[in-house]
């Protein structure tokens, strides 16, 4: 056999996805399908509830935010060049994306989400019934 370079490149979600079936299959051992559809079942769960509590943090710091420049900006706080770099820095960093185009991408996104639960859900289910038939038929 020749050796064959292979570089795998991923998105940082499919990293997670895979780092965390790796995790929860070392943790249950190999014969732990059904327990780890289960827990991506609530991870999934989970992770909207994660999403929406990153949102909340994420608008109460941007309001925090907009209240330093507001008050910089009326003369009520002394301007700060640190924190003024730092802010210019942050929203320099975040890509700059039409409203149309983010609101499609989130949707698409979200259906994404909701396919994955549902094929789980999917899943869960002839799991469970594969293992009924295996104990009825006592294989």
């Amino acid at each position: 056999f020749h050796e064959v370079r292979l570089s795998l490149k991923s998105s940082e979600a499919e990293r997670i996805c895979v780092d965390e079936m790796i995790k929860e299959q070392s943790r249950n051992g190999p014969d732990a399908t059904s327990a780890a559809v289960a827990a991506a079942s609530v991870s999934s769960t989970d992770s909207a509830a994660s999403l929406k509590v990153s949102m909340t943090k994420l608008l109460s710091m941007l309001e925090s935010a907009s209240e330093y420049v507001d008050s910089v900006v009326d003369g009520k706080t002394p301007p700060d060049d640190a924190v003024g770099r730092k802010i210019a820095d942050t929203l320099s960093s975040v890509p700059r994306v039409r409203p149309e185009v983010f609101d499609r991408t989130f949707a698409d996104t979200l259906q994404d989400l909701l396919m994955v639960t549902y094929l789980t859900n999917v899943t869960k289910t002839q799991l469970t019934i594969a293992e009924k038939l295996n104990e009825t038929l006592g294989v």
